[in-house]
């Protein structure tokens, strides 16, 4: 046995050290690029004609981070920059061979697209020269716009759904595709009386699936890890001025419930401001909030232990929503704004309104937030407030502290009673980055609840990131009465241990149509953490995942479950008697080439489950035969046997339909359908007109059916919405 652990071990160590691309460090001094002063003014249309584009400097020279680290790109990219008072501007020349349009590959015309599945040309800033924060500015050959708030360098942790005001323009041709941006330096934050900011570039050529920066990024990385970046110099920035920018709305809603056989209808006016008295601070605030845009949470068939995060899609909590986040972890968060306003249905709580104030230096980060939600027949009276504070110790290292506070007011009517309730959060967090490929997070937070008293929960987060893979180690503890009735528990009282590697092998004996052999693995060992029982052991070990040069996979998933139930376990309604389970799961997946007109994936999962058995069926088929028309389904199959108490037999389907039509970036018809035969029938019907910058005219219907089979539960809601929007920036 030990022979063959040593052979496995030696194989490895062979394959890696074979890989021939090192993870490098960054430049000890930075490559400069130069800005010029604009002598006319720019017309955004995305042809880089006038005599400015014509006169400025050419930044060229990308190189590739993905399929070949380092070496020139498949076709040239050239990047000039030019700024004047207001605004700084990108023009960017994508040279390709594109005499037939289908060599580019645009999924749709959504903004906040895929930023791995299309075209795209993007820019980084950091304008506090910190190292950690930029701002991501990309765009597709067809105008799709996409921006984002990134911290510490990984944009998989981003705030992806912040949308600032910028403008941008694309042309195509036969040979290369323009794009023309335009960045109010007023949507920009950056050091007070500096000539200088970091910046980086990145393309897509999707259709190779390449990844192209400049400058040069380690293929671990992207090119949000500003320690690569260049710096932009030759450039005045303009000294503070009034930033203030308003957003008044008007909405009109009639709403239908069958069980109340009632309709009603509703005119109200709300809106947002937003003051910005240096590049540092920003002063947000909202009045009679409402959030009748925002996409609609995808239904889930919940089989696990554990409770569901629907993410926040709500804009106004979404602008610097990382600032409130001490950590990474997605099971402990001692602040998460979909517990303002929303009840734990996802039904909306009327607010009267709040602010919010940020602040951000190179040194230093707060943000404080204050937000009122309004009584209801169900619900009371209550007050938010949240403070944040982080000092940086160097590029690369933090240290922060937070409180929150929520008070419930008394409330007591035919149809609820509740008592006055407060409740206060404090955390504590580091982060640090001792190298490029090494990250130590720690968290430690307590709660004190009027009702259920003291509580502590601690995170740790320890990995290594490098070219040939990831290894790393999540700890957490959560002791019995840590409530944070401002966040988010995906289990109660627990201790969390959970090592996990990943590889991304690329020998030369691969075939071509392979770009690499990623097996991975990880166990998660849950136990009490009141009494340290034992509770459930899930592990996953992946040996097969091929990744395809054309962006595909196919894989096969070995997932053994332990699991200790002192209560009954309720999954989709079936109880499952306390007691000790042991099985084994199985899956296998196939997934195409995203980005073509046609793709589609397949997961299929099957073995034991509890004392019984589920099969599990997971098919995605989309359809795009242009950019401006997209189709895609998803159906979800959970095929349950011999469950539970009474060996119950359950077919829970979810199917999930979605269409977008557009006329351009801003102008879409958006349909999504959901089915789900144990919950809710939803339909979402959204037209939008962007008819401005940021500035919006909705159409909207819900329609939400219900005729559980589980719960005998019966009932019809339809709501039609039409809004208005209206932004301003002085």
């Amino acid at each position: 046995m030990t022979k063959r652990i040593l052979l496995i071990i030696n194989f490895f160590s062979i394959v890696i050290s074979a890989q021939g691309q090192a993870t490098f460090t960054p430049p000890v001094v930075k490559m400069t690029v130069s800005g010029i002063k604009a002598s006319n003014p720019i017309r955004i249309d995305g042809d880089l004609d006038e005599e400015d584009w014509i006169n400025a400097s050419i930044i060229k020279g990308f190189t590739q981070r993905e399929p070949n680290q380092s070496e020139p790109a498949s076709f040239d990219t050239e990047v000039k920059i030019l700024y004047d008072d207001q605004f700084l501007y990108i023009g960017a020349t994508c040279f390709d061979d594109l005499s037939n349009k289908s060599n580019l590959r645009v999924l749709n015309m959504q903004r906040d697209f895929d930023p791995y599945q299309n075209d795209k040309f993007g820019v980084a800033i950091d304008g506090f020269l910190d190292g950690q924060n930029s701002n991501g500015f990309e765009v597709t050959p067809y105008g799709a716009q996409r921006d984002l708030q990134v911290i510490d360098g990984e944009e998989w942790r981003a705030n992806q759904d912040w949308d600032g005001l910028w403008f941008v323009r694309t042309k195509i041709h036969e040979d290369k595709w323009t794009a023309e941006i335009a960045i109010p330096w007023k949507t920009l934050r950056y050091k007070k009386e500096t000539d200088e900011l970091l910046i980086s570039f990145t393309r897509n050529i999707r259709r190779k699936n390449e990844i192209n920066t400049y400058p040069k990024v380690p293929r671990a990385f992207s090119h949000f890890r500003m320690a690569y970046a260049a710096k932009l110099v030759d450039i005045v920035l303009p000294p503070p001025s009034t930033n203030v920018q308003i957003n008044p709305y008007w909405i009109a809603t009639q709403n239908k419930d069958s069980n109340l056989e009632s309709s009603d209808y509703q005119l109200q006016l709300g809106g947002e401001f937003k003051w910005a008295p240096n590049p540092n601070m920003v002063l947000d605030g909202t009045i009679n909030t409402d959030f009748a845009q925002a996409d609609v949470d995808q239904q889930v068939q919940n089989l696990t232990r554990f409770n569901v995060l629907f993410p926040e899609r709500r804009q106004f909590f979404l602008e610097n929503a990382n600032i409130f986040k001490p950590s990474i972890s997605s099971f402990i968060q001692p602040f998460f704004s979909r517990r303002i306003g929303l009840d734990d249905d996802g039904n909306p709580i009327p607010l009267d309104g709040g602010l919010r104030l940020t602040s951000q230096t190179k040194k230093q980060t707060y943000g404080l937030l204050a937000m009122r939600q309004r009584a209801t027949a169900t619900s009371p009276l209550s007050h938010f407030i949240v403070g944040r504070y982080v000092q940086n110790f160097s590029d690369q290292s933090r240290a922060g502290l937070m409180i929150s506070h929520r008070e419930d007011d008394p409330l007591n009517n035919a149809t609820v009673t509740y008592q006055r309730r407060g409740n206060t959060t404090a955390t504590f967090n580091t982060f640090i980055r001792p190298s490029q490929t090494t990250n130590i997070e720690v968290m430690a937070s307590t709660t004190m609840d009027s009702e259920t008293g003291k509580g502590l929960a601690v995170h740790t987060y320890l990995s290594q990131l490098k070219n040939w893979g990831y290894i790393g180690f999540i700890g957490q503890y959560v002791s019995e009465n840590y409530n944070p009735r401002t966040g988010f528990l995906a289990l109660d009282n627990y201790i969390l241990l959970s090592p996990a590697f990943s590889l991304d092998l690329r020998p030369a004996f691969l075939p071509d149509f392979i770009r690499s052999f990623a097996p991975s693995a990880g166990v998660n060992g849950y136990w009490t953490a009141s009494d340290r029982q034992f509770l459930q052991s899930l592990m996953n070990f992946t040996p097969l995942n091929l990744r395809f040069e054309n962006g595909g996979n196919v894989e096969f998933k070995y997932k053994p479950e332990i699991h200790e139930l002192f209560d009954p376990f309720v999954p989709l309604g079936i109880a499952i008697a306390p007691g000790y389970y042991s099985f084994s799961r199985f899956e296998y997946a196939f997934n195409s080439d995203i980005s073509r007109k046609i793709s589609g994936q397949f997961r299929f999962e099957h073995g034991d489950y509890f004392d019984g058995s589920l099969n599990v069926y997971n098919l995605n088929l989309r359809i795009s035969p242009f950019p401006y028309w997209e189709f895609n389904s998803t159906y979800i199959f959970n095929q349950i046997r011999g469950l539970g108490n009474e060996q119950k037999d359950l077919n829970a389907q979810l199917l999930v339909i979605g269409s977008r039509l557009a006329a351009n970036p801003r102008l879409q018809l958006i349909t999504n359908y959901q089915f789900n035969n144990v919950a809710s029938n939803i339909w979402n019907v959204r037209f939008a007109w962007e008819y401005r910058p940021l500035s919006f005219i909705y159409f909207v219907f819900n329609s939400n059916t219900r005729d559980d089979l589980l719960t005998d539960t019966r009932f019809n809601r339809q709501e039609s919405i039409a809004k208005f929007t209206f932004l301003k920036q002085f």
